[in-house]
């Protein structure tokens, strides 16, 4: 698949790269669309201190569920049309323990720490994926 790839600050290109595939929990979602931010350009800068180079980056998009991993349990499907939380919590410590994800100490996310959606397709855990609604069948051509 082609892929956008920041090997270092300031420096990006296009890049074949490999298929991913769905992992336990994971769903494997194609790219409708993705959003550039200011983190996005912070990243480019090399002004994002947990991101590790290289990396594709690409936090902000939705797209349409590809495949299922085993162990999915939120009810997605093949073809769902879905939103992902591209935040990446650990689960484990004190805050997430408290349901404070948003303050994880071991926080990481899709696009910013790990490769992201400036891709044709990215795994990402299913508890990320929200759905936004079936395509209708004109719609999936």
């Amino acid at each position: 698949m082609r892929a956008i790839v920041l090997d270092r600050p300031g420096s990006y290109r296009v890049a074949t790269v490999p298929d991913p595939a769905p992992g336990e929990g994971e769903v494997i979602v194609k790219v409708d669309c993705c959003g550039i931010c200011g983190t996005d350009l912070h990243i480019l800068a090399g002004e994002f201190p947990p991101t590790p180079y290289p990396i594709t980056p690409g936090h902000e998009f939705a797209g349409q569920v590809l495949a299922c991993g085993p162990g999915i349990a939120n009810g997605l499907a093949e073809g769902d049309r879905v939103a992902v939380d591209p935040s990446l919590y650990c689960g484990w410590c004190r805050r997430c323990r408290a349901g404070r994800g948003n303050l994880c100490e071991n926080w990481a996310a899709i696009g910013d720490t790990v490769d992201g959606a400036f891709a044709e397709f990215v795994a990402v855990p299913a508890v990320n994926a929200h759905q936004i609604g079936r395509a209708s069948c004109r719609e999936r051509v």
